[in-house]
């Protein structure tokens, strides 16, 4: 069998500057300048989540912080249920700079729904042309009820032993000489 390593000119991750909601521009953060209603856009996430087999358990507003030192930023943890599963998507606004007004809290928090909506519409036109896969499987809760899957995988670099099923029947052969 043929085996193919790669290996990179470059090993350097591409950092994306996030900008400030004052700064924003359409090729890295759209929907800036959105009118939208928020319960709509809450509607249409809804929508398009239930196209892939999930429930939306609620909306939960409030405020992210990544690193020490960096400013808070609006959002919202989607709660939902799929295939009986748990799972969040979290998603965080751009970071307001100056004037936090509630015309721009909710503004951020609008760009940040709508943001999610187009996710998941990508996520069904994957689901139509690459059957079988499952995008929401990386936002499933891992048994703490706090970790993702994607969240686990990321700080541990392995996937998660996960039990098997309740109802999953055990075969052992054994080998006799």
């Amino acid at each position: 069998m043929n085996q193919f390593i790669f290996t990179p000119d470059q090993s350097e991750a591409i950092e994306v500057k996030v900008p400030f909601i004052e700064d924003a521009r359409a090729d890295f953060a759209p929907y800036y300048d959105n009118r939208m209603d928020e319960k709509k856009a809450e509607s249409q996430v809804a929508a398009e989540l239930a196209k892939l087999g999930g429930y939306v358990v609620g909306f939960h507003k409030g405020k992210f912080r990544f690193d020490e030192g960096e400013r808070e930023r609006h959002g919202y943890q989607i709660k939902f249920t799929c295939g009986g599963a748990p799972g969040v998507i979290r998603v965080a606004g751009l970071p307001i700079r100056y004037d936090e007004t509630d015309r721009k809290v909710k503004m951020v928090r609008i760009q940040a729904l709508l943001n999610v909506r187009d996710w998941l519409k990508s996520a069904v036109t994957m689901k139509v042309f690459a059957p079988g896969t499952s995008p929401l499987l990386p936002h499933l809760l891992l048994p703490d009820g706090i970790t993702t899957i994607a969240d686990y995988i990321m700080s541990q670099g392995q996937l998660p032993q996960l039990a098997p099923p309740k109802n999953q029947q055990i075969i052992v052969e054994e080998e006799y000489s």
